[in-house]
């Protein structure tokens, strides 16, 4: 079975107070979810994430990154969360799964967090490579270390042509992971798409050995129409309210389907043109 704890920090008046929403409850709740019996998805009754992928760089090399927003009014501990560009993250919690060349997971270090309304940027390569291509420091670096690496095949970095970002949670114990966000930026080939992890079961570490199962993903995510090239980003330009499958009953942390969503609507492309990367920027159509 699996315990999931998302932590978040706020200060107020002469105290600071820990804000937890754990599983289990007694019943569920408008806007959470809870575990099935035995042999179904070992899930937990959580809040709704606030962080989204808000922006990805696919080249050059040194200025590839991935940010990502707290949309909350308060701190989130990132202690659990992490990050890969591999369709196999999510067997994870059954061993250190199999990728391909270039590709990582990787994990927030213990006691990270990102304020609220803040932006975290994921450098893949150098702080000091980063650096020297965006006038400012990444939060984290793949290339330094600075992220806990799980497994990266040869040297971490986006498919320039088109890559999948994954930021999910993983409590270290539980059965499966839960999906935070997803996003399919550029026109990723087969290799670098999302894999269907619809209805595989696993067992992860917890003291128990029954498996739990996923539930069925959509996968209709959609492409982008036009790949960001030439030291160019994507950005998120809304949220994802109302634009992905939000039954309660898919494998995101709030029981989405972070698979359905309709990226068309939700992030730029070459209809609405590509940018000048940010970093360190939250995109303007989310602080509206």
């Amino acid at each position: 079975m699996r315990w999931l704890r998302i932590s978040l920090l706020t200060v107020v008046p002469a105290c600071t107070s820990l804000l937890g929403i754990s599983d289990p409850v007694p019943a569920p709740q408008d806007g959470l979810r809870d575990a099935p019996a035995d042999g179904g998805r070992d899930g937990a009754v959580v809040a709704e994430s606030p962080l989204l992928v808000t922006e990805v760089v696919l080249s050059p090399n040194e200025g590839e990154f991935i940010e990502i927003f707290n949309a909350s009014g308060q701190s989130v501990d990132l202690t659990n969360f992490f990050v890969s560009d591999h369709g196999n993250y999510f067997r994870l919690p059954a061993g250190t799964p199999t990728i391909d060349n270039g590709d990582f997971i990787a994990r927030f270090p213990a006691g990270a967090s990102i304020p609220a309304k803040g932006v975290v940027t994921v450098a893949l390569a150098t702080a000091a490579e980063f650096t020297a291509t965006y006038g400012i420091a990444p939060s984290f670096s793949l290339a330094d270390g600075t992220l806990t690496v799980v497994t990266v095949n040869g040297v971490g970095g986006l498919t320039s042509g088109g890559e999948l970002a994954a930021l999910f949670f993983w409590d270290g114990a539980s059965d499966l992971v839960d999906d935070a966000d997803l996003i399919l930026a550029g026109s990723p080939s087969a290799m670098n798409a999302i894999l269907d992890k619809s209805g595989l079961q696993q067992d992860g570490p917890d003291a128990d050995n029954t498996p739990s199962a996923y539930t069925i993903d959509a996968r209709t995510i959609t492409v982008q129409m036009g790949t960001p090239m030439g030291g160019l980003s994507t950005k998120r330009i809304a949220f994802e309210t109302g634009n992905e499958t939000e039954a309660g009953t898919g494998n995101g942390i709030d029981g989405d389907d972070e698979t359905s969503e309709n990226s068309r609507m939700t992030w730029d492309s070459s209809a609405t043109p590509f940018s000048t990367p940010t970093p360190g920027i939250v995109p303007a159509a989310l602080l509206q």
